[in-house]
């Protein structure tokens, strides 16, 4: 993998499967066939592991599901399984696929006239026809992502089963291919069942575990479907628009437990712009057909058009109605894992009696199979409807990337330029990257040319509209507008479900031009790995000089910290090689010098200079790192690990118990606390409710202790709501005035969820070292700081502007951020606070703000300013 740093910073060794090919091209080592037992059975799930699948209080784990899909594969000739990669943590990510045994015999064909479906451009309308009468829709049912909704990843075992030996489903089976996967998340699966076999039997039975359950993602695992930034993400990623293509794509969940037993679509408005009508009203169509069904099987408590929107982007629901693919969410009302529960009919929190929900659910127990049970409905309603409804849905298929392509032809924007010259040329090529990994054309120009007045170098990249998924490139490289939607005229805003907006080339600091007019250029489509131009090193010697405006300036500094070199961040503009090297660039001295350099000159565009002489700067050591992992499994957290570990920044992970002990200053240079709640770093998990070791917060001693680590010296970096502990544990001069809650969800003051919004840096500053004067962060209701009086002990390093705060998403009363902080320095006794208003490293998205992270750090050892020679 040419660029570990800039897409896949922690993947132990996992390569990317984002190439084209065929099944044969992947990891097949799991394949199962039935020849290898011959005319054996294939067994029942309940037979296979001792008891019905979902009995109360068992639970199957990814090695015995495995292990049941091997036995099925080998046994049914309508099984195949293939392991198509490995997780996080090694364990492996299988597909099964089921049809009838003559679909299987020309599987590649089908596979093959799939990638035809669905890029129409080159087929023909007489090949339509033909494939018409012998092509299967494509159905691919995704279980499991959030490890605690548990019960998908066992009923999948029975779903597959019920395919293979139910000869009234045989007909069906002719006419769709259901591509299978057991778990989108297998570490998570494993941690699950593990966890739940530990806690049966105790108080803790069925509760939540104290860590994430995915390494680094947690729930927002579901979250990374356009960002790639996860192995399994990528893995099913490559199955959906690079191999199989499916017309229906179902994301099974579960949802809390005392309020609807099921949700399906229709969704909740809005509707995204850029999904096609045509396509909104067959999601819809689908999601009715499953209402139907389960209501004429007696089922109740089903719910359409609630809470869940089609305008977000990001999740398995979503990514793929992108890409003219059908798709569907379901939720079902959980249990407490594998263990029952009890709901009277006033502990039930359901919607309003209506159309949406017309058979409320009457209370009472419900099981893990009363879960399963509303799957498997839901999931042969799908299948069924596939089958019965075939050529209308390849048809439409086929249709909707036709009218992809018109649209791009036809109306602005034509293209989405990116200039060769960039500030961060890694960075726009791993924008690209990620645009290109969701099957998205990308092109370069062999040439200059002229758009719109502007003549752009040869080299630069080029996004055609006119292409099947034009959605989803718009999507990602346009600014969003959500629109304001009220309960009733001048009532509370209809709030999004989740992020409104995530632009790409804002989060990620990378400048894109939209063309409104046609223009000719000579360009090349690019089929391999999209790198970016390489820079240079020039110059004699071990000591070097960088802008430090890349993120790749940042790799340069840990990677020679690591190897034992020298670095100092200048604080006054110098001199040198002819060229002035402005406040925040970074000298770089040590034997290693110029071997780390050329490599990231190589893979990400890195430009250096020698140097000699004196400046006026911080020296930097190898900053002693520790980050704060809390009880509660925080999301944050795990995204920190994965931003420092694919940037090459060591760190330690501190627990309450090492806090408590105190003598922090001793081992750390800087402390991070992720985006949690000061309430919640204090008192942690409930005792009671988890075994003793995870119960309880800092408390007062691990408060005072922090109090003591600060005081001594050290940096306390607090990302988004952790800034609340610091502001009322250590008694700094700032206020977050952000207003209260009920007053944002009334509509009559600031509210800003998930969006985009303008920055102001001062780039004199250390923290703001590298970075534009005005640049974007990702802002979701964070704090909003104000200092007390003109205070000589704090700086504001970034503020928000008078004007123009909003760049992409949705945001009320914008007025009240004029001049408001962002990001703030503290002193405290001999050490500092830093906090953020927002997440730099939000999701592994925001590539533009990781570099304010990264400087933070830095301030934990940096010694100056002095004069420094070299």
């Amino acid at each position: 993998m040419a660029h570990p740093s800039r897409l896949t910073p922690m993947a132990a060794g996992v390569a990317l499967l984002l190439q084209a090919g065929a099944l044969a091209g992947q990891d097949t080592s799991r394949s199962a066939s039935h020849s290898e037992l011959g005319d054996a059975a294939p067994v029942a799930p309940a037979e296979y592991l001792g008891h019905p699948v979902g009995a109360d209080f068992k639970l199957a784990d990814w090695e015995k599901i495995t292990a049941y899909f091997d036995h099925l594969g080998s046994a049914s000739t309508a099984v195949r399984v293939d392991t198509v990669g490995r997780s996080t943590q090694g364990r492996p990510f299988i597909l099964v696929t089921v049809t009838t045994p003559d679909n299987m015999a020309r599987l590649e064909e089908i596979r093959l006239n799939q990638a035809k479906l669905a890029d129409p451009r080159e087929l023909e309308e007489d090949e339509l026809e033909a494939l018409l009468e012998k092509q299967p829709a494509v159905v691919l049912i995704s279980n499991n992502i959030h490890s605690t909704e548990i019960a998908s990843s066992q009923g999948v075992m029975e779903l597959a089963y019920t395919l293979a030996s139910d000869p009234d489903l045989a007909a069906t089976l002719e006419d769709v291919v259901v591509l299978l996967i057991p778990s989108a998340n297998p570490d998570g699966q494993q941690m699950v069942s593990d966890w739940y076999e530990r806690t049966l039997g105790t108080p803790y039975e069925g509760g939540g575990m104290p860590w994430l359950y995915h390494p680094y993602a947690g729930h927002d695992n579901n979250r990374d479907w356009y960002m790639l930034t996860q192995v399994e993400t990528r893995l099913l990623t490559d199955l959906l628009y690079r191999q199989w293509f499916p017309e229906v794509v179902y994301d099974v969940h579960q949802m809390g437990r005392d309020g609807a037993r099921f949700f399906v679509p229709p969704f909740d408005d809005p509707a995204n712009p850029n999904i096609d009508p045509l396509l909104v009203r067959m999601i819809s169509l689908v999601g009715l057909q499953i209402s139907t069904d389960l209501e004429a099987a007696d089922k109740s408590g089903v719910v359409n058009a609630w809470r869940f929107d089609l305008w977000w982007h990001g999740g398995l629901r979503t990514v793929p109605a992108r890409h003219n693919m059908i798709g569907i969410l379901s939720e079902s009302a959980s249990a407490r894992l594998a263990s029952p529960l009890f709901l009277e009919p006033d502990q039930v929190r359901q919607p309003q009696h209506g159309i949406n929900f017309p058979n409320p659910w009457p209370g009472g127990w419900w099981h893990i199979r009363d879960i399963i049970d509303y799957q498997l409905i839901a999931a042969r309603s799908v299948i069924g409807f596939a089958a019965r409804q075939r050529t209308r849905l390849i048809r439409y298929y086929v249709e909707l990337g036709r009218q992809a392509v018109s649209a791009g032809r036809d109306e602005p924007p034509f293209a989405y330029v990116v200039p060769a010259n960039q500030r961060d040329v890694g960075s726009a090529a791993a924008m690209l990257e990620v645009v290109r990994g969701g099957g998205v054309e990308i092109h370069r120009a062999r040439s200059p040319f002229l758009s719109e007045g502007i003549e752009y170098p040869a080299g630069s990249w080029v996004v055609l509209m006119a292409q099947p998924y034009r959605a989803h490139a718009k999507d990602l490289l346009e600014r969003q507008s959500y629109p304001d939607l009220r309960a009733y005229p001048g009532g509370p805003p209809d709030t999004p479900y989740d992020a409104a907006g995530w632009t790409l080339p804002l989060q990620m600091g990378v400048e894109v031009v939209e063309a409104l007019t046609p223009f000719a250029a000579d360009l090349q489509l690019l089929t391999d790995e999209i790198e970016p131009p390489a820079g240079s090193v020039t110059g004699p010697g071990s000591t070097f000089v960088v802008t430090n405006v890349t993120n790749a300036g940042n790799l340069a500094i840990h990677r020679l910290l690591a190897s034992g070199g020298r670095v100092a961040l200048l604080s006054e503009a110098a001199e040198s090689g002819g060229q002035r090297w402005p406040v925040g660039s970074a000298v770089l001295h040590g034997p290693d010098v110029r071997q780390i350099l050329e490599s990231l000159a190589s893979d990400e565009g890195l430009s250096a200079q020698s140097f000699s002489g004196t400046v006026t700067g911080y020296q930097v050591g190898q900053p002693r790192v520790g980050l704060y992992q809390p009880w509660t499994a925080s999301m944050d957290e795990g995204w920190t690990r994965w931003v420092l570990e694919g940037w090459d920044l060591p760190y330690r992970t501190l627990h309450d118990t090492e806090i408590r002990a105190g003598d922090l200053r001793a081992r750390y240079d800087v402390i991070i606390l992720p985006d949690v709640s000061a309430s919640s770093i204090v008192e942690g998990r409930k005792p009671g409710t988890v075994p003793a070791e995870y119960a309880g917060g800092l408390g007062d001693a691990g408060t005072a202790a922090i109090r003591a680590f600060v005081k001594a010296g050290g940096t306390l970096i607090c990302i988004d709501s952790s800034s609340g502990f610091a502001i009322e544990q250590l008694g700094l001069p700032v206020n977050d005035v952000r207003p209260a809650f009920n007053e944002q969800r009334s509509g009559s003051a600031f509210y800003a969820p998930g969006s985009i919004l303008a920055v102001e840096i001062d780039t004199n500053h250390p923290a703001g070292y590298g970075m534009p004067e005005e640049t974007v962060v990702f802002y979701s209701n964070g704090p909003l700081f104000e200092v007390e009086g003109d205070r000589r002990d704090v700086a504001v390093v970034a503020r928000y502007p008078e004007t123009g705060q909003l760049l992409s998403g949705y945001a009320l009363h914008t007025e009240f951020l004029n001049g408001k902080a962002a990001l703030v320095e503290a002193r405290y006794g001999d050490g500092r606070v830093i906090l953020f208003g927002f997440r730099p490293q939000y999701r592994g998205q925001p590539h533009e703000t990781f570099k304010i992270l990264f400087n933070a750090i830095y301030l934990g050892t940096a010694n100056g300013p002095q004069r420094l020679e070299f």
